[in-house]
């Protein structure tokens, strides 16, 4: 850097120090007007100017050096208010913003100082492109560590304050706690209010550390569709890749989102539980969404669904626990009808429409969009394959068809390959 382009900044610099309350001021006001969410409190204001006045200090020593040293530490009351933020559930954008926001007011006051003293243009150009380099390569190595203990904060608040709320689900759940109060407080609205439990989560293909940002975000989005006011205050999470949470929904918001089910990231995926109210349907409508989710597992690769509601289960959430056992039982109910083959599963689906709407020809042609004449051949021959008439043991079979539109190969009899033809 030239020496006069030094010599301008150190100048500068140092006439800003008997002023350094005012600059302090316009800096922090500057953040706070846009950004009033960085001092909710007392305390935390009072960590924000602390904050401020050490980076502006900081960066005037910076100037009057005309370097920036490598070595160079964030102020401690810097990464404090960092972790202080991050214990609030401040984003870190709004960190970092506010980082922009005082660089702009900052260079600006350096700028006007240098262009009032008694300095050519050209001084104050070349001093002014000085000025951002420096001021640019302080605010990002003072950003990267206060992201650094920004994320190191929230991870551990976090994982914390999840401890401490799954313990008091868990015993919510086990009926080790019984109390209305205790539950509105864990769910932090009113449990007289109808509600629906979730069950989040992904697998192998979300990276680890996307996995809770993912999570997040899609049941952010399952309660917007659902109408959920407020959002869903109440999540925990189990395990690394999985969220429990219960939303305030209405039958008719669980419609709209069952109607429509937002777009899953990845493969994350939903289940979700009928809505009710009260410390049992809290409970209730829990065990429903596991049981939800414990169907959505052990389906198939071809019958992955990335949401599922305990309604559309059926009787089949009674054995929701059994599913390694269904596949036997469907063998028993279907016959040969239980083949896993594409003739078959045209069978299947022609059956399950036709029972379906009350054995209706008409409804199941219109539905299939196929003649009545074709439904009529298809039943006849399904029920040839089964071995027996589906009025035999109707019930059983309307059952065994859902469990193979949910599960597919899972609960299917593998067919062995044809032979190739000579």
């Amino acid at each position: 850097m030239p020496l006069l382009t030094t010599d301008t900044l150190r100048c500068a610099a140092s006439s800003l120090v008997p002023d350094m309350d005012a600059l302090t001021g316009a800096v922090a006001s500057s953040i706070t007007a846009e950004l009033p969410e960085l001092v909710r409190d007392a305390r935390t204001e009072e960590f924000f100017r602390s904050t401020v006045l050490d980076n502006v200090v900081t960066a005037l020593r910076v100037l009057s050096t005309g370097r920036d040293d490598e070595e160079f530490e964030a102020p401690p009351v810097t990464l404090e208010f960092a972790r202080r933020l991050a214990q609030q559930g401040v984003p870190i954008t709004v960190l970092l913003r506010a980082y922009r926001i005082g660089q702009a007011v900052f260079q600006q006051r350096v700028i006007a100082r240098i262009a009032a003293g008694d300095v050519t243009a050209e001084q104050v150009a070349g001093a002014t492109m000085a000025l951002a380099s420096l001021v640019f390569s302080f605010i990002d190595r003072v950003s990267e560590q206060v992201v650094a203990a920004y994320v190191r904060e929230r991870d551990t608040w976090m994982r914390h304050h999840n401890t401490l709320r799954l313990a008091r689900v868990q015993a919510l759940l086990d009926g080790r706690s019984s109390g209305t109060d205790e539950l509105d407080a864990v769910l932090g609205f009113s449990s007289s209010r109808p509600m629906a439990g979730v069950v989040v989560w992904c697998g192998r293909e979300t990276a680890e550390a996307d996995r809770p940002g993912r999570l997040e975000k899609h049941l952010d989005r399952l309660a917007a569709l659902s109408g959920a006011v407020p959002r869903p205050v109440l999540s925990v999470a189990p395990d690394s890749s999985t969220l429990w949470a219960w939303i305030p929904c209405t039958r008719a918001g669980l419609a709209a989102v069952t109607a429509h089910p937002p777009e899953a990231p990845g493969d994350v995926r939903a289940a979700v539980g009928e809505p009710a109210s009260g410390l049992d349907g809290f409970r209730v409508s829990h065990r429903q969404a596991c049981q939800a989710q414990t169907i959505a597992l052990a389906a198939g690769p071809g019958h992955t669904r990335p949401f599922l509601t305990s309604s559309q289960l059926g009787p089949l959430a009674l054995v929701a626990a059994e599913v390694r056992d269904l596949r036997a039982w469907v063998g028993t109910v279907l016959g040969g009808l239980a083949d896993d083959d594409e003739n078959c599963a045209r069978m299947r689906e022609t059956v399950w429409s036709y029972l379906s709407s009350g054995s209706s020809l008409n409804a199941a042609a219109a539905e299939l969009h196929l003649h009545k004449n074709t439904i009529q051949y298809r039943i006849r021959k399904a029920e040839e394959t089964r071995g027996r008439p589906f009025s035999e043991g109707r019930v059983d079979v309307e059952v065994a068809l859902l469990a193979c539109r949910l599960l597919g190969d899972t609960v299917l009899r593998p067919v062995p390959p044809a032979p190739p033809r000579r």
